[in-house]
């Protein structure tokens, strides 16, 4: 037996509010080109080169299967709709009539085949358990070797956007990282028309865009003619750009610049908490000082974290304790705030007992090796807040003599000291409006690079809440394996939470209808206006 769903599907997701300028579809009005100052992504093909940046940049170029809402309902898209099977293993999806790709090309079932295979035989579909990918007529029937209650929630996600397979085999993946017109090929509501590599990405209207997710505000093209992505990297000159009316919207807004956007009266600040793991130590086990949970409790301890976030962040952070942030739709665990508190004296007791000892230069030192700890981030991942509560971090840890280096590089070079093992932790956060983020970080089977186990996590027990969250549609069943799961992750320190972060944008008052994406990102522009 198996149940349909045609619209609205509520899986396993609870609501949340996001701000957003308000957007009235009667009042829309069409024309006009939105400029847009923001990170550049790393690849645009997300099968290749996934990041946030990547998909938030793509997100209006490639359609998926289904969308989902800021409620977590799930609504068709692509697919006019699809079944599930009892035993969660089978999902059958109908793909609607009449959608085109950029090159003409139909964006058919066979089309949908070809790019859910590419995701499992290129990236093992990012460890979602797929048996096959099968076509028959206009259905897609996706089987799973094991139930994966998140499978609508990935598939929702710009990740598995819809490539023109025309231009997967016409093309490199080298050519299609690098992009542009004829090759940056999906069928979204703009296209690519202009890629400069480390300065733009210019997007185009689809003037034959018929295929707008159900949720969508309106129906047909989109009302702008253009969106012009410029990639900014120094966190003042994106807010200069849009004080100075340079551009519409900044992404990434400092805490800083909070004080200024605000009292601009051209401006408004949007808001919202990051939904997913927040930003963090993730913490090498396979190092011998860092396999001992002493010395990651000291790490833990050790440091005034919540002055840090007080005194950086000013307001736009607040001190995290769990695996997961606050702004998830469900699985947070609030019982684990405040369970732990700065306490250099009692790190310096714990670091005692490890046998490390203070050395000459103050450093602690053991078996002639000294406590010497490298974080490693990648300069995409990284924000002017986090440099400055780096070298806060470097001090605090001297105290408890600790050697503290923080090296934010390039992700190619960033990629090869993962694969390498040189690092003792890695600094960064991830977004998504799903606790099975937890899986991909903390399974003992995801080290890199099937995904983001960078401490070489490897725990029967959490492996057992991990599994047993995915092997469930059942809501309550998932967020008590989720508790759970953040309850042991907490008493081994194999994380050691520093802040859960706000997402800031400003956004000139003349644009209507700009929202948040599931993930905490900038939502979609297909909705969005220019008042002229």
């Amino acid at each position: 037996m198996t149940k349909t769903v045609a619209r609205g599907l509520s899986l396993l997701l609870c609501g949340t509010m996001l701000a957003a300028v308000p957007s009235f579809a009667q009042d829309a009005q069409t024309g006009g080109t939105l400029r847009v100052v923001t990170y550049e992504p790393l690849c645009l093909d997300q099968n290749e080169g996934s990041s946030r940046n990547t998909q938030t940049a793509l997100q209006d170029v490639y359609d998926r299967l289904v969308s989902e809402d800021l409620e977590g309902q799930f609504h068709p898209w692509i697919a006019s709709e699809w079944s599930i099977s009892d035993d969660g293993l089978t999902y059958a999806f109908t793909i609607r009539d009449g959608v085109l790709f950029h090159d003409g090309t139909a964006l058919d079932a066979e089309a949908v085949r070809v790019n859910l295979q590419r995701w499992v035989d290129d990236k093992n579909a990012g460890g979602v358990p797929v048996e096959s990918v099968a076509v028959d007529g206009n259905v897609v029937t996706v089987t799973l070797k094991s139930a994966y209650s998140p499978l609508l929630h990935d598939l929702s996600e710009p990740v598995l956007g819809f490539v023109s397979p025309a231009s997967i085999e016409a093309y490199s993946k080298e050519d299609r990282c690098t992009g542009g017109p004829d090759i940056t090929v999906g069928s979204g509501p703009f296209k690519v028309v202009a890629r400069t590599s480390g300065q733009d990405l210019i997007l185009e209207r689809n003037d034959a865009y018929a295929w707008a997710p159900e949720n969508a505000v309106h129906t047909g093209a989109a009302h702008l003619d253009r969106v012009e992505l410029r990639f900014l990297t120094e966190d003042a000159v994106r807010v200069g750009a849009v004080e100075s009316d340079q551009a519409d919207i900044a992404t990434g807004v400092p805490a800083i610049a909070v004080e200024d956007v605000e009292a601009n009266a051209n401006l408004t600040l949007l808001r919202t908490e990051q939904p997913g793991i927040p930003w963090s130590f993730w913490v090498n086990e396979s190092k011998p000082a860092l396999a001992d949970v002493k010395v990651r409790e000291a790490l833990r301890i050790g440091v005034d974290y919540p002055s840090l976030i007080e005194a950086v962040f000013l307001g736009t952070a607040t001190p995290a304790y769990s695996a997961l942030t606050p702004g998830i739709p469900f699985g947070y665990d609030a019982a684990l705030e405040g369970s732990w508190s700065f306490d250099p004296a009692a790190a310096a007791a714990l670091l005692d007992e490890a046998g490390w000892v203070i050395g000459a230069d103050g450093i602690r030192e053991k078996d002639g090796e000294r406590l010497s700890i490298v974080s490693l981030s990648a300069v995409n991942w990284n924000n002017q807040q986090r440099e400055l509560f780096a070298q806060g971090i470097q001090a605090g840890l001297q105290q408890i003599g600790v050697e503290f280096t923080r090296e934010v590089l390039d992700f190619a070079t960033v990629d090869a000291r993962f694969k390498a093992n040189e690092y003792d932790l890695v600094d960064t956060s991830q977004s998504a409006a799903e606790p099975n983020l937890l899986f991909g970080a903390f399974h003992s089977e995801q080290t890199w690079d099937t995904n983001t186990n960078w401490g070489f996590v490897n725990d029967p027990a959490l492996d057992a809440e991990l599994e047993a969250a995915l092997a469930t549609t059942d809501r309550d069943e998932r967020i008590t394996h989720y508790v759970t799961a953040q309850q042991i992750i907490k008493d081994n320190a194999y994380l050691i939470p520093i802040a859960n972060p706000q997402v800031l944008i400003a956004v000139n008052n003349r644009v209507q209808g700009v929202t948040f994406g599931t993930s905490g990102q900038v939502g979609s522009y297909y909705d969005v206006w220019l008042q002229q």
